[in-house]
């Protein structure tokens, strides 16, 4: 593994704590070191969330107000760009994103309570980017089962309980909190951005994982992980595979 570590920062509006069972030998490199590296951290966008365009509510009957997604056997599939607000509880099913190459799903979770017992509960299977937003003053839960059934056994893909096969950014100021019993917690296989939000999550693997890079410029982050607290493992591409902590003055 080739990790990058480029500013763990400490400040007031900014807080991650982590506790891991493994230690990790990856080659470490801080702020004062990065002008000797090859990294070029990536300025990523800054998002923000509009009304919805569409209201899931969770249940026994799962019903969708709008357009852009259908229930099939407590499965709810996202088929096209748009802002989706989810609210209440299931106890196995699925939020799955199946968009198109080039849109932007915004999922608002609004009091949203999601058990999934052999995938993820949320997965983002096909979209240009997936952006979470965490609705102020609500909690959400996600939780997934101790096995996965795959639909291409040569995949592990997805491997968390909050999966994107793309880019994903959390926004918000409410709560979330991830029990991954399978593996990792929170998951992208590109760039992963916290950009705030109140976050817990307790995983069997590695607690938040982003393979291009995690980038995290606020947010208060709890993580109970029995591998790695936060890792990004790109080690094909030098510029790639790195976490960075913005330094938040106040």
């Amino acid at each position: 593994m080739n990790k990058k570590l480029v500013a763990m920062l400490s400040a007031l509006s900014l807080c991650v704590t982590v506790t891991a069972c493994s230690k990790s030998e990856d080659n470490t490199k801080s702020q004062s070191s990065t002008n000797k590296t090859s990294i070029n951290i990536e300025s990523l966008d800054n998002e923000s969330v509009s009304d919805p365009d569409t209201y899931i509510k969770l249940g026994t009957e799962t019903t969708v107000e709008g357009q852009g997604a259908e229930v099939s056997n407590n499965k709810v599939t996202i088929t096209k760009a748009g802002t989706y607000s989810v609210s209440g509880k299931i106890e196995d099913g699925q939020i799955l994103v199946d968009a198109g190459a080039e849109d932007k799903v915004y999922l608002i979770l609004n009091g949203a309570d999601i058990k999934c017992s052999n995938s993820a509960p949320i997965y983002v299977k096909n979209a240009k980017k997936a952006i979470i937003s965490l609705a102020g003053g609500t909690e959400n839960n996600i939780t997934d089962g101790e096995t996965y059934v795959f639909e291409d056994e040569s995949s592990n893909d997805p491997n968390a309980a909050i999966f994107s096969k793309d880019d994903m950014t959390i926004i918000g100021t409410g709560k979330l909190t991830v029990n991954a019993n399978y593996n990792n917690g929170i998951a992208s296989n590109d760039d992963l951005k916290i950009q705030s939000g109140n976050i817990v999550v307790n995983a069997k693997n590695n607690g938040i994982k982003g393979k291009d890079c995690i980038n995290i410029t606020d947010g208060n982050i709890t993580i109970n992980s029995k591998g790695d607290g936060l890792k990004a493992d790109n080690t094909t591409d030098e510029t790639k595979g790195y976490i960075y902590i913005l330094k938040v003055e106040k």
